[in-house]
């Protein structure tokens, strides 16, 4: 979710590059095709979208968007984003470790109140407040991602990266570099410090509880966990030791942040929590293959699916009218080979063997949904990035691609994702020509399409994203959407975003 270098599709070029080393260990060939479970029933319809926050215009923001609850032209707000690895105290009411990003240490609960203060106010308006965990920056083990994600793929679509920055060659991506810029570009001014990656916490008894459930129901390889990679901890792959992403401090008060996640949810009085995770660089060190692929993900597949179970078993335990929902890869619930770089077939497997998680969000009272994130899209065809060669290869027809195999393995109500603005993916200085921006042509496309807005709505990234040199701003966006979701009765339907 927002700003991300990803791989969106699969890259079919022959790629020379010598396998792997260090933790990637290859075993199983690749992923076969198998059968999903049936449609599932519809969730309640919403239009959803999803509030950036930073301690200089957050707070503002943020307020005058409560103050507009009733005409806002949507019915979700996602507060982004928590830490994966965060620390919070039960009726602490500070949000000092949760990494939100809302204020500084100048407030004394570094923006608790002045949240839940304006979740109040938007719920009496009638819109849900969600709180998303994950986001690119805090799924982004730089130099594993830099290693195994674009360096194995040497004329892959991000090979670049390492020509600007690395003078062509992996070891010129360093520290100092933030390992050539794999994670964000330095026009972002973002430190290595700044991200983080989901941990494994081995002593909680309730991810103890998630790693039976996924051994109880695996359909690939053996599980392999990796507890040792706790922010701060130094990781040595082959001849590099680096250090992984994050905080430890977690780890140092023996505290689950998933079950912590819940609490703070619950004691913010959240409608839900949404759980975005992008963790390429673990797909691919973990992948398991030989040569050029195809490879499976079935590590990150358990991963994910232990992160969603822990989650979930905490919602039961503490806050049993939470809601859950996932931001998920737009290629996920395509199944067929993966040549690696993204996420491919990572909703489907997760649903095909635990389809009890995909039951939980997509059903019932806590169904917050599966919501795929079907932008930052490519037209590149040196890279295959038209996901079909008999459909438009425009941002209409990915979408309706991408949306077609969550409908079809997965379930019928899974909602589609759009950008507002100048896409992150690709890169707008390397690679502008393939950039799919959102424009009135394609949203018109789009919303007309039963098999598109058909599902149970749509998310939009993001309220306070420049529109750019696109035609189309937030509001435009969100007032089509809800039009096109409620009908044309809905008065908030005319309602614009707030400027703050």
């Amino acid at each position: 979710m927002g700003s991300f270098w990803s791989l969106l599709v699969l890259v079919f070029s022959a790629l020379g590059s010598s396998a792997p080393t260090g933790t990637f260990s290859p075993s199983s060939s690749a992923a076969t095709t198998s059968t999903t479970t049936g449609p599932r029933a519809s969730l309640a319809p919403a239009v959803i979208a999803y509030l950036l926050l930073d301690p200089v215009t957050g707070p503002a923001k943020l307020q005058a968007i409560a103050a507009n609850a009733t005409t806002l032209p949507l019915t979700r707000l996602v507060v982004s984003f928590a830490r994966p690895d965060m620390v919070y105290i039960p009726q602490s009411r500070t949000l000092k470790h949760v990494g939100l990003g809302l204020a500084t240490n100048t407030s004394s609960d570094y923006g608790f109140e002045l949240l839940a203060n304006a979740t109040r106010q938007l719920q009496a308006g009638g819109v849900e407040v969600f709180l998303s965990v994950g986001g690119w920056n805090y799924n982004c083990f730089a130099f594993l991602y830099m290693k195994y994600s674009i360096a194995y793929f040497p004329v892959g679509p991000n090979a670049w990266k390492l020509s600007m920055y690395g003078l062509g060659s992996m070891s010129g991506c360093t520290e100092a570099n933030q390992y050539c810029y794999v994670c964000e570009p330095p026009s972002e001014g973002t430190k290595l410090s700044d991200f983080s990656i989901f941990p494994e916490p081995s002593f909680s008894p309730t991810w103890k509880q998630a790693q039976a459930f996924v051994a109880s129901g695996t359909g690939g390889d053996v599980p392999v966990w990796h507890p040792e990679l706790v922010g701060g901890a130094s990781f040595t792959d082959g001849s590099v030791t680096t250090t992984v992403p994050g905080s430890d401090l977690w780890s140092q008060v023996r505290r689950d942040p998933y079950q912590d996640l819940v609490y703070l949810a619950k004691d913010l009085n959240l409608d839900g929590i949404d759980l975005d995770y992008e963790e390429f660089w673990h797909a691919d060190t973990f992948r398991s293959g030989t040569g050029l692929g195809p490879f499976r993900l079935d590590q990150t597949v358990y991963k994910y699916s232990a992160i969603a179970y822990d989650l979930i078993l905490n919602i039961k335990a503490t806050y049993p009218t939470c809601k859950l929902s996932v931001a998920a890869s737009a290629a996920g619930a395509w199944n067929g080979p993966w040549w690696g770089g993204n996420l491919k077939g990572l909703w489907y497997f997760s649903n095909l063997w635990y389809p009890s998680i995909t039951d939980f969000m997509m059903t019932g009272p806590n169904a917050g949904g599966i919501n795929a994130m079907t932008y930052d899209l490519s037209k590149n065809p040196t890279f295959h990035e038209c996901p079909s060669p008999t459909l438009p290869c425009s941002l209409a027809g990915q979408v309706a691609f991408y949306l077609d195999t969550y409908h079809t393995n997965i379930s019928p109500s899974v909602r589609f994702g759009l950008e507002v603005g100048t896409p992150a993916y690709p890169d707008a200085m390397h690679d502008s020509v393939s950039q799919l921006p959102l424009t009135k042509q394609a949203l018109n496309e789009m919303t007309s399409s039963v098999s598109v807005l058909g599902g149970s709505g749509a998310i939009v990234w993001e309220l306070y994203k420049d529109q750019g040199v696109a035609d189309v701003s937030a509001t435009f966006v969100l007032q089509t959407l809800c039009r096109g979701v409620f009908g044309g009765g809905m008065e908030r339907c005319l309602g614009v975003i707030p400027r703050f």
